[in-house]
């Protein structure tokens, strides 16, 4: 750089600025109204022969004295110091400032008949603020100077002829920047003087001008002024295109404004007023025919006129038009004829659905309250179908619409997460709609359609709010006469839909949700029931999808059995379904490419054939009977297993070990389950260094299914007695029920899908708790047959039944023997 005449002194006073930088060899405007920053300037301006004073910017979120401050504007600097100069920045005095600034030469001085000064600076050297010497009467520091080398090499002229073309590009789409702009850039000769006088003309952040001027080595600098082209020369490109499509825009709009003035012109001269418009008399039209409420009514016509005057092609025109289209839409005063014929009702459930009877019963029965309902008795429950996969919970649904008369909407509500999916948006989004309860109706087109909320016990809730809280409303009778969609915004009366839900699991659904729905529970199949639905439900429905008939194949019941039960685990019909469709397809096929059309038999020994190599391996595999290991019972969604547990001892200190994935309910039980066995240990005479010196270690295999649950109690306790006495349980018994420390045997739930799981799974011997003696009337007549049951209240009563071998003689304690549940009255 060229040599300044101008000493720099070692220390000075400083002032700091808020919005800008101040470079050197550039000028610059600005005014304050800070005390301590006016006698600083004061104090340079008695100074001989320059009146110097450093200038640094505040750093962002800078804490300390805020002072007073103003802006001159580009009119108020062009009277007091001429044109020519960029527009005056804001002077803030504030301790946090950065350490690297630049010692200014002060040209003019101006005061401010409002109180103040305005000066003219102009940059000359860049200079440390090394330390503050004192703060009153102004801000005084050390400062040293900051010297900028001039070294040039390639890359600094590659650098300077990239930064001329960038500037010369900028001055041709940047309206802010003089016209002489890229005049001055080519005649500046000082590549330092360059980088400033850039840096000083585009709208730059504070933080980026200081980079600018910290920069340590002039490569640094024009790497920085090029980066910052770039991007501005990027924004100014993008701003012409959005400025080109809105003027595209307004200029359509105007033509379009245009043309409507004169469309209204000609129909004022034919005598048509806007009441002529075709559409906005069939809005008018239909809103007086579909019985809308009078809310409704008002708000709709409000909405027509705001339709008139804003226009046919107008955006807010669209928006109106697509809220009537909802609003008229709706079922106000629709409904469907209503029946109720018990007998009917019944034909159809008893030719949609094998068995069931006892849940059939209760739908007729809450049938027969609603036929009543009519007349002003009684209300109308929200029935809430609870079981496994695939065991007809939809298809009761549909079956109840038909018996009724009635339209039906099923919507599915796993993983919504938004409360709007129920409620609606509010019109002022974009692309708002109205929530799922209001879109069935609309297209059921009827006011009273039988309405099913499937896998109610999947919803979920995150930040967009909870849609289980929106549902309470929807199933209460008592409020839902009045709910409010945020679309709509008015009052629309449910209480004439029949809301019926469906679930997996209780467990999920939130208490106040589950307390306005009434639960059937439907549990899982047998394989004889299954065997029933296939040739007399499913088979039918997939000759007819097909377009097969009957005497084209046979497909025995020894062949149903064997994919029953070997090809499908499941409580419900589903996958067999598939299964059974799988088999049909390719029959067709077989039919379609025999040149003598042969019926075609599906035999068991050739499943392979059709179904491939998805057999699965039947749970009649029972383990091999061995001391510690015990068959339980679990329930699933998918139905009742079987559950095995099995123990070990390890020699060494005492412990005790569980794995399995086991939850913290189970885990609690087994701890309980090996309490009450060390209690018996004198009583089975099982040594004493038995539980001291070896570790137990239980596991349940399946290692990757969670397990949790209570019911895992006495089967846990029966293995850990049987390690502990050397006694093997008989692997044709299985067990369930929860243990008390005290030995007691608590009931248990599932013990339907339970039994029926351990039949399948080859089990001859159940043992259950006493209190869940009311379920065994519930089970099917061949698990009854098949299975023998023993009801026990105490774990004694086992003791008795499996390890009376090991019982000491010292038997004051004889517990009573089990209770068979034959010899058990019916509840």
């Amino acid at each position: 750089m060229a040599d300044d005449p101008i000493k720099i002194p070692s220390d000075s006073p400083y002032v700091v600025l808020s919005d800008t930088v101040v470079f050197p060899h550039i000028l610059a405007s600005i005014a304050f109204h800070d005390p301590k920053a006016m006698a600083a300037i004061d104090d340079a301006m008695n100074r001989e022969p320059k009146t110097l004073v450093c200038v640094a910017g505040q750093k962002e979120g800078g804490e300390g004295e805020t002072p007073e401050s103003g802006i001159l504007s580009e009119a108020e600097a062009e009277e007091f110091f001429g044109s020519g100069a960029p527009a005056p920045e804001r002077e803030s005095h504030s301790r946090a400032h950065y350490r690297v600034g630049t010692m200014v030469v002060i040209h003019k001085l101006l005061r401010i008949p409002a109180g103040g000064i305005a000066i003219m600076v102009q940059g000359i050297r860049r200079v440390r603020i090394e330390e503050e010497i004192s703060d009153a009467p102004f801000p005084r520091a050390r400062i040293s100077e900051f010297p900028e080398v001039l070294a040039k090499d390639d890359t600094t002229e590659a650098l300077l002829r990239t930064i001329l073309g960038q500037a010369k590009k900028l001055g041709t789409l940047a309206s802010y920047l003089p016209d002489e702009f890229e005049t001055m850039t080519l005649n500046v000769e000082n590549p330092f003087h360059l980088c400033y006088l850039i840096a000083t003309f585009l709208r730059l952040p504070l933080e980026d001008r200081q980079s600018v001027l910290e920069a340590p080595t002039l490569d640094e600098k024009l790497m920085l002024i090029a980066r910052d082209l770039v991007k501005e020369i990027e924004i100014q490109e993008l701003g012409g295109k959005i400025k080109s499509k809105i003027a595209d825009e307004v200029q359509k709009s105007q033509r379009d404004f245009f043309l409507r003035e004169q469309m209204k012109a000609i129909q004022k001269e034919l005598g048509v007023g806007e009441e002529g418009d075709e559409e906005v008399v069939r809005y008018r039209q239909k809103a007086e025919e579909i019985g809308l409420s009078e809310e409704a009514k008002k708000e709709v016509m409000r909405e027509i006129s705001r339709l008139v005057r804003a226009g046919g092609q107008s955006q807010e025109a669209q928006v109106i038009r697509t809220y009537l289209d909802v609003v008229l839409d709706l079922p106000w005063g629709k409904e469907s004829p209503e029946v109720f014929d018990l007998e009917e009702a019944r034909r159809i459930l008893d030719a949609d659905h094998y068995d069931l009877e006892k849940v059939k019963e209760r739908i007729l029965d809450e049938l027969a309250v609603l036929a009543r309902k009519k007349t002003g008795e009684g209300k109308g429950p929200i029935l809430c179908f609870l079981g496994p996969p695939g065991v007809g919970k939809t298809t009761l649904g549909q079956s109840i619409a038909r018996a009724m008369g009635r339209e039906f909407v099923r919507i599915s509500l796993g993983g919504v997460r938004d409360e709007a999916e129920i409620r609606g948006h509010r019109r002022t989004y974009v692309g708002a709609m109205p929530g799922r309860i209001i879109a069935g109706l609309r297209k059921a087109q009827t006011k009273n359609p039988v309405f099913m909320l499937d896998e109610i016990d999947k919803v979920g809730a995150d930040y967009r709010g909870d849609p289980s809280a929106a549902l309470l409303e929807v199933l209460d009778s008592a409020q839902n006469k009045d709910f409010r969609d945020h679309y709509l915004d008015l009052a629309f009366d449910l209480s004439r839909v029949f809301f019926i839900t469906t679930a997996n699991v209780p467990q999920t659904i939130p208490p106040p949700l589950l307390d306005r729905m009434d639960l059937i529970r439907l549990a899982g199949y047998t394989w004889e029931e299954k065997l029933h639905i296939a040739r007399n439900y499913l088979i039918p429905r997939a000759i007819t999808d097909l377009s097969l008939t009957s005497k084209e194949f046979e497909l025995p019941d020894s062949t149903l059995k064997k994919i029953i039960r070997e090809y499908t685990r499941e409580a419900g019909v589903r996958s067999l379904d598939r299964k059974i469709m799988t088999i049909l397809r390719k029959v067709v096929r077989a039919r379609s490419t025999q040149k003598q059309k042969r019926r075609v038999l599906v035999r068991p020994n050739n499943l392979a054939s059709y179904l491939g190599n998805e057999y699965i391996e039947p749970e009649t595999r029972l383990e091999k009977i061995r001391p510690g290991l015990v068959t339980g019972l679990a329930w699933t969604p998918n139905g009742g297993e079987v559950l095995f547990v099995e123990s070990v001892a390890i020699p060494g200190s005492k412990g005790f070990i569980l794995t399995g994935q086991l939850g913290d309910v189970m885990r609690e039980s087994a701890r309980a389950a090996l309490s009450f066995a060390q209690s018996r240990s004198e009583q089975l005479d099982i040594p004493a260094s038995f539980f001291a010196k070896n570790e137990i270690h239980i596991h349940v295999p399946g290692g990757a299914i969670p397990k949790d649950g209570p019911s895992a109690g006495i089967t846990i306790t029966t293995t850990i007695l049987s390690l502990a006495t050397g006694i093997a349980v008989p692997s044709t018994v299985a067990m369930t029920g929860e243990i008390s420390l005290s030995g007691r045997v608590l009931p248990v739930g599932g013990i339907k899908e339970k039994l029926i799981g351990a039949r399948e799974a080859g089990i001859k011997t159940v043992y259950l708790p006493e209190k869940n003696a009311k379920d065994i009337a519930d089970l099917p007549e061949e698990v009854r047959r098949d299975l023998k049951i023993h009801l026990v209240e105490s774990m004694d009563e086992l003791i008795s039944v499996f390890f009376s071998k090991a019982k000491s003689r010292n038997s004051r304690n004889n517990p009573p023997k089990t209770r068979s549940a034959r010899k058990t009255p019916a509840p």
